[in-house]
């Protein structure tokens, strides 16, 4: 599903100003920085910040690049702020729900609120790799006595089944495709036999749910290179690489590199990276090699063309941990807004 964007960001930059003057925030002038003292801008002027939510709204419609973010909601008894959807900078585009099943009523009514008052979509991601080791686990643990009662592709089918279902159950906007897949160059033929019956059985079934349901969107993430029909990716509204496991900005532009395949259009290329991780003792997920940021490194990354390719999205998952990486909350996340879409002056 593609969406035409139209208008420019001049009234939101507008609105932004005019509130933060309002709000004696002098140390921003962007639109991300209401975030800090929207309950108190709703209080001094209400019909300034409607004025500013309809900017805002018209702003997510203008041709500018995309911020995807993956939103760990797995906390349904929250005590900070950064348990709560509504409290993410204003100017993501789409948000991932990474639990997307068993919402609690507070969480609906904050995904209502941020789609109709800020115009973000809410999406979910749909991975075959998490299917197949899925599959794996049960493999591993079946007995004689209770063995695994269907093959993969039937075990897939049935995931898939279940896995769409919520997007109405919820209302959820669309979905992510997740499939990375892997190089077919040196498989013998019975691994390319499964490998492509694999894929064709996924692909397919999702395709055919779009075909019956083409007012939700889809997107793509992982390396489109290894698509044996790369056809899902024309009605997909971004193409996003996984650079998840970068260690290093050279990394992704490489693994941008490999994705200038025939029949995969370069116009909606995006990329992904980790945010940091509170559980992780060693500092390895959501850091470089050098120790750096990943979403620090692809905000310097993402600004100018690489290989030919001019990046049109940006997502970050897990990106609720960024609400502690300094003192001002998500301040990483509205350092790469910015940067790929800058304000203007």
């Amino acid at each position: 599903m593609k969406i035409v964007y139209r208008k420019t960001l001049k009234r939101i930059a507008w609105a932004a100003f005019s509130m933060l003057v309002l709000s004696a925030c002098s140390d921003w002038t962007d639109v991300e920085s209401l975030d800090l003292e929207e309950p108190n801008i709703k209080d001094q002027n209400r019909e300034l910040y409607a004025k500013y939510l309809q900017n805002l709204r018209e702003y997510k419609n203008s041709d500018h690049k995309l911020v995807y973010v993956w939103f760990d909601n797995s906390q349904k008894v929250t005590f900070n702020r950064s348990h709560h959807l509504t409290d993410l900078p204003d100017s993501i585009d789409v948000v991932s729900i990474i639990h997307p099943d068993n919402l609690a009523d507070w969480e609906l009514q904050e995904i209502n609120q941020i789609r109709s008052e800020k115009a973000m979509k809410i999406i979910y991601s749909i991975d075959f790799d998490a299917f197949k080791a899925a599959y794996n686990t049960k493999l591993e643990l079946a007995t004689e006595e209770e063995p695994v009662s269907k093959d993969f592709i039937g075990f897939l089918t049935d995931s898939l089944e279940y896995s769409l279902s919520l997007v109405h159950k919820y209302n959820y906007d669309g979905i992510c495709i997740g499939y990375a897949g892997k190089s077919r160059l040196h498989m013998r033929l019975n691994e390319l036999k499964e490998y492509t019956e694999n894929e064709v059985s996924f692909i397919n079934i999702i395709q055919d749910w779009h075909k019956r349901n083409p007012q939700k969107l889809i997107t793509y993430e992982g390396k489109p290179q290894n698509l044996i029909d790369p056809s899902l990716l024309d009605d997909c509204l971004s193409i996003l690489v996984s650079g998840k496991e970068a260690t290093n900005a050279n990394e992704l532009t490489y693994l941008l590199s490999l994705t200038s395949v025939e029949g995969i259009s370069t116009d909606r290329f995006g990329m992904v990276v980790c945010a940091t991780d509170l559980n992780d003792p060693n500092k390895k997920i959501g850091y470089f090699a050098d120790g750096t940021l990943a979403m620090e490194g692809l905000t310097d990354w993402a600004i100018a063309p690489r290989g030919g390719i001019e990046v049109q999205a940006v997502g970050i998952y897990n990106v609720s941990t960024d609400y502690y990486t300094s003192p001002l909350s998500y301040y990483y996340t509205r350092q790469l807004i910015l940067s790929i879409n800058p304000s203007v002056k």
